[in-house]
């Protein structure tokens, strides 16, 4: 693998897609948020972990693309009460790097601290993220996300909103 040096134009690329992604989290623009994934995405938070089989072990979240996009139906369902009221949402991204293995292919890893406030209450997340991303000709797209919480093995409320 190569590594990917910040201040080169393939970095600042990397670094605008995750910084746009946590944008769109935050401010629940399902749609647009769907668009950065790659039809054979998948989406993993693991639990009790970070480098568990997730074919054996219970996962927070491990979802393709079709149940990405039965997530974001569901978020976007006025009826979802789960989210009313609606999260509250911000989060901070970094700690960027990135390696290719191919000129198509590319692995970057972030950590972050996500804000969440519902109602009255608010919890607090800090992770680690590993994005893999594939060269479209459009651009960029995520091929596969894995967010590891550093408290995964802790009670949690549910988890409502994207990460």
């Amino acid at each position: 693998d190569t590594s990917i040096l910040p201040g080169s134009s393939l970095y600042s690329e990397i670094e605008a897609l995750l910084y746009r992604e946590a944008e769109l989290m935050e401010s629940h623009s399902f749609d647009a948020w769907l668009g950065l994934w790659h039809p054979d995405g998948l989406s993993w938070v693991p639990s009790n972990g970070e480098d568990i089989d997730p074919r054996e072990s219970v996962s927070i979240i491990y979802e393709r693309y079709p149940q990405i996009e039965d997530r974001i139906f569901r978020l976007k369902d006025k009826r979802m009460h789960s989210q009313s009221p609606k999260s509250r949402l911000i989060r901070i991204v970094s700690n960027i790097t990135a390696s290719a293995s191919g000129p198509a292919d590319i692995l970057a890893f972030s950590t972050f601290i996500l804000g969440e406030v519902r109602g009255a209450e608010q919890q607090s997340l800090f992770g680690r993220a590993a994005h893999r991303l594939r060269r479209e000709a459009d651009g960029l797209r995520i091929l596969g996300k894995k967010v590891y919480l550093i408290a995964n093995d802790s009670p949690m409320r549910n988890v409502t909103f994207l990460l």
